[in-house]
């Protein structure tokens, strides 16, 4: 069993899923209605676990895409995953990675579910539910001007 079978296994293990074979076989996991699509990317030293879903074809909004633009900055609004518009179909895809030998399958549950929470809020501005807000960010007391010390 290769590292990233083993990863799953106990995945599977810790959220109760059985049976295990079906998650090895189709490396997709539903949460919360957010389709996760799992994949080993690179080989079982240095190879990672690259983890993404489909959050729909948006409305076509200009505003919309510039958060996007924003969010993927330094990955400030997306929690280090990247989200982009899949060539073709136009639907914004969210994904993340992480390294496949650093990975244990709790940590992995966690970062699975932190994911997850990720997309839906991407989900409810894409399907438009929530609305787009284009403010710049302030911080209380920041100054108008750029100080040096």
């Amino acid at each position: 069993m290769s590292r990233y079978e083993h990863l799953l296994s106990n995945y599977a293990a810790i959220l109760g899923l059985e049976p295990v074979q079906l998650l090895l076989a189709a490396q997709e996991i539903v949460v919360n209605g957010i389709t996760v699509s799992l994949m080993p990317e690179g080989d079982e030293d240095i190879g990672d676990i690259v983890f993404c879903t489909n959050l729909g074809v948006p409305a076509c909004s200009e505003s919309l895409h510039v958060l996007m633009l924003q969010a993927n900055a330094l990955w400030a609004g997306t929690g280090g995953c990247t989200l982009g518009l899949q060539h073709g179909t136009g639907s914004v895809l969210l994904a993340g990675r992480t390294p496949l030998p650093l990975c244990h399958a709790k940590g992995f549950a966690d970062m699975i579910g932190a994911f997850v929470d990720i997309a839906l809020r991407w989900k409810s501005l894409i399907e438009g539910t929530t609305a787009i807000e284009l403010s710049a960010p302030s911080s209380p007391g920041a100054a108008a001007e750029p100080a040096f010390a």
